[in-house]
């Protein structure tokens, strides 16, 4: 398979990038390390969130231009930004909340944190258009508070397992 593999632990031990290497009589370039980039966790991270933030955007739009449809919560006349760009401040901050508070912890479906309660989120504020000011502050409240509860809940876990 070779150093591109798509699976890193189902990679050859010998390839003929590293045969063709030729060793110096140090043997530095033989325990040379891996000179493969790693992305910073942080950078993920904001990638993650971003990412999220854009699917909450596209979805929320996708709800606005084709659910008028007669079903329930349907979309008030108007421009649909103002709420679709609150819901994507909220979805970015609460992303990176959810990635801080599960790193090194990996659970199917922590995404679902997110995302579901996000689109109930801007369903609502499209069907509805309430202030958008209120809508910052009040998911800025919410965040502050989960953030503050994510602090409490990992300092307390830290301490009990006796990590520093």
């Amino acid at each position: 398979m070779g150093s591109g593999a798509v699976f890193p632990d189902m990679e050859e031990t010998h390839t003929p990038e590293a045969a063709e290497t030729p060793d110096s009589s140090d043997g530095s370039a033989a325990s040379a390390p891996d000179r493969r980039r790693r992305v910073p966790a942080a950078v993920v991270a904001v990638g993650w969130a971003g990412l999220a933030a854009a699917g909450m955007t596209a979805a929320g739009y996708a709800a606005d231009r084709w659910a008028a449809t007669g079903l329930p919560m349907e979309p008030l006349p108007g421009s649909p930004w103002p709420w679709l760009t609150a819901w994507a401040v909220l979805t970015f901050l609460a992303a990176l909340l959810l990635q801080w508070a599960t790193h090194g912890i990996d659970y199917d479906g922590r995404w679902g944190l997110v995302a579901l309660p996000g689109f109930a989120g801007v369903r609502l504020s499209l069907a509805h258009h309430p202030d958008p000011v209120l809508l910052y502050g009040y998911g800025l409240a919410a965040l502050a508070l989960g953030a503050a509860g994510i602090a409490w809940w990992r300092r307390r876990r830290t301490g009990a397992t006796g990590r520093r």
